[in-house]
């Protein structure tokens, strides 16, 4: 069966983890006496027709903890590189990086950016939302903001800029 990109951002954990490969390995670096005794990192990998997607999470001792961990960076991942026609967002605009509609709700914002060409203005009028407002959203991811302007620096345009 084919999946969208959000079918993917919207699968459950368990679900999300059946179509990924998920490697075990052990990682290198500090982090106490214990960290090189067995295999707890984790590396899930996302290979779809239209994208191959790979994160790799290891900052627990324990490969459960890291595995949780890690879908929840590879639907963040989902969502900042797959692009798909902009939809509107029809539900609540303060959704904390910690809420599960997170990643949709990201990929929902920057399906209408690039739709605008990475102008702000345009993709808030058509999200329905005020640029003011559009930009807090944006201000508020450290990777979301730096990749709308890296994209604006390479089409021409001026960074945004949070006051």
């Amino acid at each position: 069966m084919t999946y969208t990109r959000n079918d993917y951002l919207m699968m459950s954990d368990d679900a999300l983890l059946l179509q990924c490969r998920c490697d075990c390995f052990r990682a290198r670096g500090p982090g106490g006496q214990h960290r090189n005794t067995t295999d707890s990192a984790v590396r899930l990998t996302l290979d779809d027709p239209e994208i191959t997607i790979a994160v790799t999470e290891a900052a627990s001792r324990s490969q459960q903890r890291n595995r949780a961990a890690a879908i929840k960076k590879l639907r963040l991942e989902i969502a900042l590189l797959w692009r798909t026609e902009p939809c509107q967002w029809s539900e609540e605009w303060k959704i904390g990086q910690k809420d599960r509609r997170y990643a949709m709700f990201t990929a929902t914002v920057l399906d209408a950016i690039e739709a605008a060409h990475f102008h702000v203005s345009t993709a808030a009028a058509y999200l329905g939302i005020s640029t003011a407002v559009l930009v807090k959203i944006l201000a508020r991811d450290v990777r979301l903001w730096r990749l709308i302007n890296d994209q604006r620096k390479k089409k021409g345009l001026k960074p945004l800029v949070h006051r």
